[in-house]
């Protein structure tokens, strides 16, 4: 019985901090850079909910505030018929996450991650 007393008031101090830091923001960084004129870019913003800009000049960036337990980041460059490289990246609290690069016409390059593990 004292066993399952402690077990049960570690996992309500242990949910008590998780708690915590599911209201924490983190800083999220999308980045496009590339020897091409203009990109298509899709990401993952805020709450999770899917965004596309197109025809977006390059260099390209957007910050957006990522909170709660969910904070799996994503992001996808394409070029247009022009080619060129492309290169995406993700910075959580101005740290680079991931970094991808690709060459060539309609090129595309992901990346992906959980920004909770910076």
């Amino acid at each position: 019985m004292i066993l399952v007393l402690l077990a049960a008031a570690g996992f309500m101090i242990s949910a008590e901090d998780s708690d915590d830091d599911a209201g924490d923001e983190i800083t999220v960084t999308y980045e496009v850079r590339g020897t091409g004129s203009e990109a298509a870019v899709t990401y993952l913003g805020r709450d999770q909910g899917m965004a596309q800009e197109t025809g977006v000049s390059l260099p390209w960036s957007k910050d957006v505030l990522i909170s709660g337990w969910d904070r799996i980041v994503s992001m996808t460059a394409a070029n247009g018929p022009a080619g060129g490289d492309i290169t995406c990246r993700i910075l959580v609290d101005g740290r680079v996450m991931t970094e991808q690069t690709s060459s060539g016409p309609y090129a595309s390059a992901s990346c992906s991650g959980d920004a909770g593990e910076q």
